[in-house]
């Protein structure tokens, strides 16, 4: 028994590949009942060599762990992690096999594979603090000497970043060398941010100024992809929310909590933009109200659709936009909350009152002169 306890821990320290999934699940289960439904319902596909009972018993692969499960709405959601020691080709063929699952339970239920993640990529991270370690260690114990070529070096560096900076626009904004060029454009909130960005290479970055945004800014990025990447503060957040008066804003990146765009590492920038969300999700998880209906909301931006849902959250029917007054001036079924890619116009408001509609969500809201005391109106587009 030692022994094989023994393989297990073995096997788990070389565990290669973290997977995730993301899973919705049409009722109330338990964290066992999602591991034994993925467990059953893959038995047998491809035989006893690439079973996932028998490859977690060899620890093959570890534990399958439910993990941030939240029950709503008769609804049971969250993620799903499992680790394995095998190749690449066997932990993509894992993901599949569970992507298989459709049941927990008496319930129908759906798994979507998220991510790959190489588990040594941790090891090398943390190699690459220890090495940091060496390096503060030595730093303090050097000689004077030392310092000194070390200070002359970041004044030539400094010099260096100067000297590749441009100023552009009627305010003479500070931006990177390639600005004029590029397709795609980041915006930062000051000169410090673009010279710590053309430092690292990134050459497609402006300045807007600081908190008062110029109005030519749109000129310098009209035609081109812009991604505003502000200070994780409070201070970014009320740039974010002024410059997108201003600007049309395709994507949204921010630093991590507490720190600024000048102050941040390559590797800390490199990470903020490659998670950059597009500026529809990001106004959704910033309003209050929208966090629940986000899932619907995705499906209709940019389509021009409706959802209709019951008191019960459940989508009865999905119709164009334009057709929307028509269906609830006909329909008999019941109407709690329409979710809408369109403008919420007075019309479509005084028909959902006689309808008992609970609450609506749209991309903005048009010009309203009766807005009604029993509707909530919420908008993810402005």
């Amino acid at each position: 028994m030692t022994s094989k306890n023994n393989e297990n821990d073995e096997e788990k320290q070389h565990i290669k590949y973290i997977l995730t999934f993301s899973f919705e699940i049409d009722g109330i289960v338990e964290k066992s009942d999602i591991v034994g439904a993925i467990f059953g319902q893959t038995e047998g596909i491809f035989g006893p060599s690439f079973d996932l009972r028998e490859m977690a018993k060899t620890g093959k692969i570890g534990r399958i762990t439910p993990i941030n499960v939240v029950t709503k709405n008769r609804k049971t959601t969250g993620l799903l992690k499992v680790t394995t020691t095998k190749e690449i080709e066997a932990a993509a063929l894992i993901a599949a096999l569970i992507e298989t699952v459709n049941q927990v339970g008496p319930y129908k239920a759906k798994f979507k594979f998220k991510q790959i993640i190489d588990a040594r990529e941790e090891k090398i991270k943390e190699i690459e603090k220890r090495a940091m370690e060496i390096l503060e260690n030595w730093r303090i114990k050097k000689l004077p000497k030392a310092e000194e070529v070390l200070d002359s070096l970041r004044r030539k560096l400094q010099d260096k970043i100067h000297i590749k900076t441009v100023s552009v626009g009627g305010e003479r904004l500070a931006a990177g060398p390639d600005i004029e060029t590029s397709d795609e454009i980041i915006l930062v909130e000051g000169r410090a941010d673009v010279a710590n960005l053309v430092k690292y290479g990134i050459k497609n970055v402006l300045s807007i100024g600081g908190g008062r945004i110029p109005p030519d800014i749109n000129k310098i990025v009209k035609n081109k992809r812009v991604i505003a990447f502000l200070d994780g503060d409070r201070g970014g957040a009320l740039n974010l929310k002024k410059l997108m008066q201003t600007v049309k804003i395709d994507f949204v990146a921010t630093a991590p909590s507490g720190k600024e765009v000048e102050e941040l590492k390559l590797d800390e920038i490199k990470e903020a933009l490659e998670n950059k969300i597009p500026v529809e999700e990001y106004l959704l998880e910033s309003k209050e109200g929208l966090k629940e209906y986000k899932t619907y909301i995705k499906q209709v931006i940019g389509q021009l659709k409706a959802l209709i849902l019951n008191d019960k959250g459940e989508v009865v029917t999905e119709i164009p936009v334009s057709e929307l007054v028509e269906y609830l001036n006909t329909t008999e079924d019941a109407v709690d909350t329409i979710i809408m890619d369109g403008i919420i116009t007075q019309r479509l408001l005084d028909v959902s009152v006689k309808k008992g509609v609970k609450k609506i969500i749209g991309l903005r809201k048009g010009v309203v002169v009766r807005e009604p005391a029993d509707i909530e109106i919420l908008t993810f587009g402005d």
